[in-house]
């Protein structure tokens, strides 16, 4: 996997996450906040599910 490509998806399940906070009503800087706590635990136990 590239540089670019780990980033990528990185990115991708930031976005999916916030989304998720927005929909529940979380405010942009709440949900930015629960988004980047979140992803690197959520890459992780997807590789670890692998």
């Amino acid at each position: 996997m590239t540089e670019k490509s780990a980033t990528d998806t990185r990115h991708y399940k930031f976005e999916q996450i916030k989304a998720k906070e927005l929909a529940r009503g979380a405010s942009e800087d709440e949900a930015s906040r629960i988004a980047a706590e979140t992803v690197d635990k959520v890459l992780a136990q997807e590789a670890a599910d692998k």
